[in-house]
């Protein structure tokens, strides 16, 4: 299981309801809100998460199942780490 945090070489604003992202130095920004911001700043803590500690967060804030909407958010994760916002290392 892979370990998710933000990478080393990613510049943050986090303004609550909406999360700016970019990898430095070339970006491009991302603009997140809703439960893509959400997904982030649950990423954030020092130690990070893990996709399956995501999805339950997630589900718990927004009032669905873990195994319905853990495909989702594995896909966004997948894309922030294709971008280079996030790192993921298996524990």
């Amino acid at each position: 299981m892979r370990r998710l945090r933000p990478a080393d070489r990613c510049a943050v604003i986090d303004a609550d309801d909406v999360v700016y992202i970019a990898p430095l130095p070339d970006g491009p920004i991302m603009v997140l809100d809703g439960v893509s911001a959400l997904i982030w700043q649950t990423i954030t803590d020092p130690v990070g998460a893990t996709d399956t500690e995501v999805a339950a967060h997630v589900a718990a804030a927004t009032g669905q199942r873990p195994d319905d909407i853990a495909g989702h958010v594995t896909s966004f994760l997948d894309d922030l780490v294709r971008r280079g916002v996030i790192i993921g290392a298996d524990d």
